[in-house]
């Protein structure tokens, strides 16, 4: 779905929690009322600097709950980021009680309105997209199988989480590294190609780098199942104003990666 309903709002920084590799989950405290995120959607997040990086940055809504009695109304939000350029730097690097620009949600979510038991795929950071997804999931007693990959077992933050979530659903976890540090050794499309044949998964969701998910939606098509895929096409305003963030379609035409997504039938994609 896609939200309507987008607001720009001030939001605190509450906290900044350092992984190694390097990640980081940042968590922002907003007023309430605050328009409902569906899992997928995404916020544009200023850095807290003066000048540069002039533009927002695109994150997956990685989890959204009522802020503590102790601090007022409100509700806190994380975003789940790695470091990749001044922009995410600057906002690994933030300091609690600062107010940073928010504008969300935004975009396409995942598409819940069809049935049978699902299969969630995340790489490396890509996880983000799949966090609220797999909470909504467990609360609408939808059994999944969560697959986790990454380089080594730095890239998989948040892994005990996505287990616990899995598990929860009444399915599996499966982490796999390409260097066998953690996990089953190799790639995700393993563990996923075993779930198909077994006909464990009549749906999967996915987030990661694209050759990941081209891989993904191969295996789906091959399969039969339904994928949807939530892109990382970086992302200038959010809204559909810079046509910065195309993404070639199969048909032959293109999309904005903000409007139509970032969520997309991983079919329809030219990956």
């Amino acid at each position: 779905m896609e939200s309507l309903s987008a607001v720009e709002r001030g939001a605190l920084v509450v906290s900044v929690e350092h992984h190694p590799l390097p990640l980081f989950t940042l968590r922002l405290r907003v007023e309430a009322p605050y328009p409902s995120v569906h899992p997928g959607q995404f916020a544009m997040v200023q850095a807290p600097t003066t000048l540069e990086p002039y533009l927002r940055r695109a994150f997956s809504v990685f989890t959204l709950q009522r802020a503590g009695e102790s601090v007022g109304e409100g509700l806190e939000l994380e975003i789940h980021g790695k470091v990749i350029g001044p922009g995410t730097a600057a906002l690994a690097a933030a300091v609690p009680g600062r107010t940073l620009r928010l504008l969300a949600p935004l975009g396409r979510g995942f598409d819940l309105s069809g049935g049978g038991r699902a299969v969630l795929v995340a790489g490396g950071v890509g996880s983000a997209a799949l966090s609220m997804l797999a909470e909504e999931l467990v609360a609408r007693r939808v059994e999944f199988d969560f697959v986790y990959g990454g380089r080594g077992q730095s890239d998989l933050a948040h892994g005990d989480r996505f287990g616990e979530l899995a598990r929860a659903s009444g399915g599996e976890y499966f982490p796999v590294t390409e260097d066998g540090s953690h996990g089953e050794r190799g790639l995700v499309t393993a563990p996923l190609s075993r779930l198909l044949h077994q006909g464990r998964c009549q749906r999967i969701f996915t987030c990661g780098p694209d050759p990941m998910m081209k891989a993904v939606c191969s295996l789906a098509e091959e399969h039969g199942a339904a994928v949807q895929a939530a892109l990382e096409t970086p992302m200038g305003c959010g809204y559909g104003a810079c046509l910065g963030c195309v993404v070639p379609r199969r048909d032959g035409g293109l999309a904005l990666c903000c409007r139509v997504g970032p969520v997309f039938d991983g079919r329809e994609v030219a990956w």
